[in-house]
């Protein structure tokens, strides 16, 4: 397997304090050395620092995936509009866990690895373990450990939509778009965004996302009709605020920001 391109500095550090070259080297060894590893003050503040980078690189892709959902809501492209709006809830989510110096590792599981001093990873994604449907993949491991961490300090996880939490909801929605339905809709669309649909129809989709942003009670944000792009849009805002909160007011480049900017109205940086 070839693992020349660039990764997460979290994920390469944890490998190389284990003495491990590459990734391969490191999926290798077993979980008991893994579990092992203990942050020492120094290699605590390393991975502090790759974690902050890190999280700047995961807000762009948030960025960009939401500036493309929201593009191609406005378009009526739905089907991928759903897909790039997990996906920038998902970017969103990982970014949060770097600036709460939480690193998820990937092995042949998830850990998550918080970057102080004595700190070791932790996962319950074992092949022992009942959890492990929920905490080997991407995906289900972060969206499960942010919401066992942060389900009392973060708002979009105090209410839920139809039964599910607001992250689970719109996973769900992604993969009915993505896996379970045998076509994309177009150029119709799924039935949980009538309403969106009708707002881009009578023009103001503007307008829609105006209310979402201005939502600050957060009683539209997890109504099903607004859902699809208010978990997304809150997600990114409250991401946003947690890198100030952490005293960083510069989280992309130039370049970046200008790429954004060539989607106006509809960009998110």
């Amino acid at each position: 397997m070839n693992m020349s391109f660039d990764r997460y500095r979290s994920q390469s550090l944890c490998e190389s304090i284990l003495g491990c070259a590459n990734f391969e080297e490191f999926i290798n060894k077993p979980y008991t050395t893994v579990e092992s590893l203990i942050l020492d003050r120094n290699s605590a503040f390393s991975l502090s620092a790759s974690l902050k980078q890190d999280a700047k690189d995961l807000y762009f892709k948030g960025c960009q995936s939401l500036t493309e959902s929201l593009t191609s809501f406005n378009n009526r492209l739905y089907s991928w509009a759903i897909i790039k709006a997990y996906y920038a809830t998902f970017y969103m989510i990982k970014a949060d866990f770097a600036l709460k110096d939480i690193a998820l590792i990937r092995h042949k599981c998830i850990y998550y690895l918080q970057a102080t001093e004595g700190s070791s990873p932790l996962t319950k994604g074992r092949t022992s373990s009942s959890y492990r449907s929920n905490y080997s993949g991407d995906h289900k491991s972060a969206l499960n450990y942010y919401n066992d961490l942060f389900s009392n300090s973060d708002i979009l996880l105090s209410q839920e939509i139809e039964g599910l939490s607001s992250y689970q909801w719109l996973m769900k929605k992604r993969e009915q778009v993505n896996y379970q339905e045998r076509n994309f809709k177009e150029p119709f669309f799924p039935d949980f965004l009538e309403y969106i649909n009708s707002r881009v129809i009578s023009g103001d989709f503007l307008q829609l996302i105006d209310e979402i942003i201005n939502d600050n009670t957060y009683l539209l944000t997890f109504q099903p009709e607004y859902a699809p792009i208010s978990i997304p849009y809150k997600r990114a805002l409250q991401t946003q605020k947690n890198f100030q909160d952490n005293g960083i007011y510069e989280i992309l480049s130039n370049d970046q920001s200008e790429h954004l900017l060539r989607f106006e109205p509809y960009c998110f940086r």
